[in-house]
């Protein structure tokens, strides 16, 4: 599908004929979301069913679920770095973090692609409970950690094309950074807040919303296209040809990296 929202860029020069710069305005390829609605369900079927059995606040609960939770952790359930993003204390909880899920999620699912998105989404969360265990011991859980990813991502986009999307895309970018600030102070302002998970979360979004961040071309003109007039305005799709490597590599070292974090966590608490 295509948006509305259009990204222009310099036709390439047909080789032998002399055409000047042409510029087109070219539609960005768009994809249908998915893995946002599943998420989303996962996190609150779970909800229910920690409802169902006693309670989403009793820590019994949040630890048969999956949180956060360090001696067991330091026992060899490091599993847990990922679960504990699918659980939450309250429903209150649940909503907020369900409302920016799908604020944040429906975009990026759009503009990164499905995969890309899967992939940003989980090893932001990890990198968010990773983040806290390496500084608290405390019981601990919830999404936001993984949507302070998905917000670092948005940042990355709009931060790499600033100046094609014009001033939609800038004030895009103002609105998430504003968001994401007010987020982090009343963070630190109010008690109770897993605010290292916050940040972790927001770091591995932004290196990888860099790395998955489509990398936007024109695509290739015969000097046909060009003999029998160029085609209207938005009717040519940009072509995403992000390199296989910095793809690759890109998420190998945010592995690499949370690796050595989560050796260091538990050398910490041993």
């Amino acid at each position: 599908m295509d948006d509305e929202r259009q990204w222009a860029g310099p036709a390439p020069r047909p080789l032998g004929i002399d055409t000047g710069r042409i510029t087109l305005r070219l539609a960005i390829p768009l994809h249908d979301p998915l893995w946002t609605y599943v998420l989303l369900a996962a996190n609150v079927l779970v909800w229910v069913a920690m409802t169902a059995l006693g309670g989403s606040e009793n820590p019994v609960i949040l630890v048969l679920f999956g949180a956060k939770y360090t001696p067991l952790i330091l026992a060899g359930q490091y599993w847990r770095l990922l679960t504990a993003i699918f659980i939450h204390v309250g429903v209150v909880h649940l909503v907020f973090n369900a409302y920016a899920l799908f604020s944040f999620g429906i975009e990026v699912e759009r503009r990164f692609g499905r995969t890309r998105f899967l992939v940003l989404y989980l090893l932001s969360g990890i990198a968010s409970t990773t983040a806290s265990f390496v500084g608290s011991p405390t019981l601990s859980a919830g999404a936001s950690g993984a949507v302070f990813g998905l917000a670092g991502a948005s940042v990355a986009y709009f931060l790499t094309y600033r100046h094609r999307l014009g001033a939609a895309g800038q004030r895009s970018l103002r609105s998430i950074l504003v968001v994401v600030g007010l987020n982090l102070v009343m963070g630190f302002a109010a008690p109770g807040i897993d605010n290292l998970g916050h940040i972790g979360g927001l770091i591995a979004g932004l290196w990888l919303g860099w790395v998955y961040c489509p990398q936007y071309a024109a695509p290739r003109l015969s000097p046909m296209d060009v003999a029998v007039g160029m085609p209207s305005e938005g009717a040519l799709r940009a072509i995403d040809r992000t390199p296989t490597l910095r793809l690759w590599a890109g998420t190998l070292l945010a592995v690499v990296v949370l690796g050595i974090a989560i050796v260091l966590g538990t050398w910490r608490w041993m």
